[in-house]
Parts: C-alpha cells; structure tokens; sequence
C-alpha cells in the first residue's frame, strides 16, 4: 500500500510504500556476536545517514562518474531495470556475506553491546518524488530539511522488544527523470566510515552484474579488546584555562556545506608555507583553517587554549595488521591543546 505525502512543505509529493524486511538470500550462521572497545563506545551508538544520487540511466559511482566495479569497468542500468528491485536484491545477496547487518543490535546488562544474527532482516523502503533530481541540484549541498524525506529512521515497535534495534536501514527513492537515491542509515557501533564504504561498495558490485564481492568481509572483534586500567583515565586539561566566547553556549545551529576544491586546498598550503616557512599535508592545512576560522568567529580570549580533536584511523597502523575486510571501528581521537595566540 501506498502513500502520498508532501512533507514539511518541501516542492515535491513523496509517495512511500510500506516497509518490508530484505533478508539473507541464503541460510546464514544463528549466532550471537560480541563487539570490540571502540564499537563499545557509547558515543558512538547513533545511527548516520548517508544518500548515494544517481543520475538516470547509469549508477553514478561513489568514486567516480559511474559505478566502479572490481575490474574497473564502469556498469549502466538499462531503463527497463527498476532500482528497486536491483538494489533489494542485492542487498539480499549481500547480506549472506554481511549477515550480522540483518540482525538485531541490543546493549546487554552488562552494558556490553551484542548483536543477534537471527536474519531478522533489513528495513527496506521504496519511495516516488514527483521531481526531478536536477530540481533538487542532484542534493549537492542542499538543506538538510530537503534531504530528510530520502533516508528515514525505523524503530518501528519490534524494535522496543527484547531482541534490540537493526543497524542497517535502506530507502530506494525514484524520480521522475529516471534518476534514483539510496538512503543508508547505518550503527555507528557497527561500522565506522572504511566499513560502511566496504558493505556499501560491495552490495553495488552485485548490483552490477557481480556473483560476490571483492572483499570479503571480516567480524574479529576481540582483535581491537583492550584490557581495563587499574586507575580511571585523567584528563589533565585544566578548564579554567580554557578560551571562553560570548556566543557560548548556544542552542540553534545551521547547516552549511562548502566545496573546497584542489585549487583551494593549494592556495591554503602556500599561504601556510609562506607565514611559517613549513611544509604542510592537506588534512593540516585544511584543520587549521577550520580552527581559525572557528576561534575568530566565536571571538575566544587569544590567550586561552582550546581543544582540538581529530579522528585518526588505524588501518594499516596495528601491529599484527587488520585483515582485510575488517569493517568495525578502527580510529582513534587525536587531541591537541592549542593556545588562541601562538
């Protein structure tokens, strides 16, 4: 059964059908698995959203213009294939390999979180807009209110039962021009960024024609389990050096979005280079930007410190090594005390 809803007062009708449960294509393992400390985190059991747009007649790719497959070789959806039943079916198959995303994430009394792989299935939703995407600028750098109606959250009542929440939801929007979205809603707890691009890459390489996908996927949790300290962590900041501002606190908080192109990360780097006489990576030139651009806005005392923090993964950085097809939280917070004049 169908819908039809003009949502918010937004300059499209959205028409949804009821959400159906994509299971495993296959029999899969009944299990009940455990998480490592960094998915254990409770900061990080949110679920984040993510829209893929794709023009018509092709997959526009997380990477490119098209939808890279593992050889390369860039795959277009004829006409006649409806997105939907593609991607549900690829998620199905995909599934048999990702099996834990089908079932249910629950936080145990013991405060530790465990996921039951019991193919409950993932939350599926298919959705009409009565626009086209070029109307919408192909939601590159649209309000966040506009992109809202395009992934949507769940719960759902089964989820207030005892078997916990699901950590994937999919919504597969079509539009009139042909082209189509994909709405990912994903645990945090689950997967970090790496990870959800390793599902998300491989789910599109059978939707192009794939018989499985390049990478397998790794669980291994308890490689990544740390052993408790005898004495709590010590932040050894002392907050009454920090840099105050009059705008703090405050409450309402606007959405912006801004394209910083190759040219511009250059022009960063030789205005850097120039006042300090070093060299400077992308990621620095880019962090200091943004934190001075934040500290004069704000108005901080200049003889204050503020704190800057960093996501830095650990890919490659262990020793043993991740596997391959790992695709749990593996980064760390890097943070650096910084004074307002320097």
């Amino acid at each position: 059964m169908a819908t039809g809803k003009k949502t918010n007062d937004l300059p499209f009708l959205l028409e949804k059908k009821e959400v159906v449960l994509v299971k495993p294509a296959k029999p899969t393992p009944s299990e009940v698995l455990s998480f490592s400390t960094l998915d254990n985190d409770p900061n990080l059991e949110i679920i984040y959203q993510t829209i893929y747009v794709y023009r018509s007649k092709s997959f526009s790719s997380i990477n490119g213009d098209h939808l890279v497959s593992s050889n390369g070789k860039t795959h277009d959806l004829e006409l006649s294939s409806d997105p939907v039943t593609v991607i549900s079916d690829a998620l199905s198959r995909v599934l048999v390999y990702y099996y834990p995303l089908a079932g249910k994430l629950k936080r145990d009394s013991d405060g530790e979180l465990r996921l039951n792989c019991n193919s409950s299935g993932v939350p599926f939703l298919s959705a009409s807009a009565n626009c086209e995407l070029s109307s919408l600028d192909y939601l590159d750098g649209v309000d966040v209110e506009v992109a809202k109606p395009f992934v949507f959250d769940w719960p759902g009542e089964d989820d207030d039962d005892d078997d916990g929440r699901h950590p994937l939801i999919l919504q597969v929007t079509k539009f009139s021009c042909g082209g189509f979205t994909v709405g990912m809603a994903l645990s945090h707890s689950v997967c970090d960024g790496p990870g959800a691009t390793q599902f998300y890459r491989a789910m599109a390489e059978l939707a192009t024609g794939k018989t499985e996908p390049l990478v397998k996927p790794v669980w291994e949790r308890e490689r990544l389990v740390g052993k408790p300290t005898k004495t709590p962590f010590q932040n050894h900041i002392d907050k009454s050096s920090l840099a105050t501002s009059p705008h703090l606190p405050f409450t309402e908080i606007e959405h912006g979005c801004f394209n910083v192109n190759s040219e511009t990360i250059k022009r960063l780097k030789t205005s850097l280079m120039k006042e300090c006489g070093d060299e400077f990576t992308t990621i620095e030139a880019l962090s200091a930007y943004v934190w001075r651009s934040r500290f004069r806005a704000l108005q901080f005392n200049s003889d204050g410190k503020t704190v800057f923090s960093l996501a830095v993964g650990s890919r490659g950085r262990l020793d043993p090594p991740l596997p391959d097809g790992y695709y749990g939280n593996a980064f760390t917070s890097a943070v650096v005390t910084i004074m307002g004049r320097i």
